[in-house]
């Protein structure tokens, strides 16, 4: 009955949250507030606004563009210009609920996010910024979207490598990245009393998602951090089908547009992957835990993939084990290292940026290597039945050593 009420809930809800309707044509002006932080658009900085009455995303171009660039997210502007339905991207703005278009022409008085969280974590990513000022831009846009998720000034030939390697995942913000915040915090939060201690961890993760933005990753990684911190402090440990089931389903109540979303869909996809399949991979083929978790996460974002993108990167089996862990390392020590770098004087940070630089160029070294050597068309289809066939074969044999 409980599980038939949310069923309907979540499609009256759902419904609803998608025939609102768009925004309508005409001249506005609205002290507004970022959802997001501004973008490079056109030529022009675009930045997705909540006006009280609905999101807009909002495009501006020379001056006022410039002026639109230095916001955060959370900050609050006036905004002068034209307003109307989307209408390059609606059924993509419509998920986000973004109901329309601003284009700028004025830019007026800004002010800080009112929210402390907020100044909190702008302060928290100016600083990381800060921090990452001796490296190259490229190798500091990819250390940003490793540790944080934001890919904002990565070039497009890194994204498309990325894609084609099957690494795209990476500077998406995932559980890693919450269980890496949680271990850094970990000896201090141990010191607390249990309901102190559940407190300042759920304190921490929403943090977190205020510093990541809130993407859709984000949100599935945190729900389900939560629920495990709230279980432990309950005393009822759940295994992780459980906790991804729970997470997933509360987030689609709150917000049923959640299952438009790709980026939601490949990190429940690779969640349930992960907690269904790698134990059995790795107990009944004798895969490596790794190479295990990258084969159950592949399974699990598989039918998402094929629809959306129309391909899997076999690569990936390859460039995962070799990329994953050396990006998990840059995930452990990368805020600290770059609050630290951003302190102190360039003398001391210079030197520092060069270390952390070496394992996120080798993340961008095996992403560039494997993209290259990804094979296309028929010897895709070809390599993935080769593939395919030397598993089988692997089971077997693995199956009578160990009969």
């Amino acid at each position: 009955m409980l599980l038939a009420a949310v069923m309907v809930f979540g499609s009256a809800w759902a419904s609803l949250a998608w025939s609102v309707p768009p925004a309508e044509t005409g001249e506005c002006a609205w002290t507004v507030r970022l959802v997001d932080d501004p973008r490079p658009a056109g030529g022009g900085t675009a930045a997705v606004v909540d006006t009280g009455e609905m999101r807009l995303r909002a495009v501006a171009h020379g001056a006022s563009g410039w002026r639109l660039a230095r916001l955060d997210a959370g900050d609050t502007v006036s905004l002068r210009g034209s307003c109307g339905p989307s209408a390059r991207f609606a059924d993509r703005d419509r998920v986000n609920h973004v109901l329309g278009t601003m284009r700028v022409t004025e830019v007026g008085a800004a002010a800080p996010s009112p929210s402390p969280a907020h100044r909190a974590a702008n302060r928290m990513r100016h600083l990381v910024e800060r921090g990452v000022r001796h490296m190259d831009d490229e190798d500091a846009a990819l250390f940003m979207g490793l540790i944080i998720g934001d890919d904002r000034n990565q070039p497009r030939e890194m994204i498309e490598d990325f894609r084609a390697s099957g690494l795209s995942h990476l500077c998406s913000v995932s559980g890693q990245n919450v269980a890496y915040v949680l271990a850094l915090c970990g000896p201090f939060l141990r010191r607390l009393r249990p309901a102190s201690r559940l407190v300042a961890t759920l304190a921490v993760i929403g943090w977190f998602v205020v510093l990541t933005r809130a993407e859709p990753s984000v949100l599935r990684a945190s729900m389900m951090a939560a629920v495990v911190a709230l279980n432990f402090f309950r005393g009822d440990p759940r295994n992780a089908r459980d906790v991804l089931a729970v997470s997933v389903t509360v987030l689609l109540v709150i917000d049923p547009l959640l299952a438009h979303s790709v980026g939601f869909a490949l990190s429940a996809g690779a969640t349930a992957g992960l907690a269904w399949l790698s134990r059995p991979l790795g107990s009944r083929m004798g895969l490596p835990g790794v190479l295990a978790a990258t084969v159950a996460a592949q399974v699990g974002t598989l039918p998402v993939a094929l629809l959306v993108f129309g391909r899997v990167p076999l690569v990936s089996l390859v460039a995962n084990p070799l990329a994953v862990p050396v990006a998990g390392l840059v995930m452990l020590a990368g805020i600290p290292a770059s609050v630290v770098s951003g302190l102190v004087p360039d003398a001391v940070a210079a030197p520092l940026a060069a270390v952390v630089a070496l394992p996120v160029q080798w993340v961008a070294g095996v992403a560039t290597v494997c993209a290259r050597i990804e094979p296309r068309g028929p010897a895709a289809v070809a390599a993935w039945i080769a593939t395919a066939v030397g598993a089988v074969l692997w089971a077997r044999r693995h199956r009578a050593v160990a009969g």
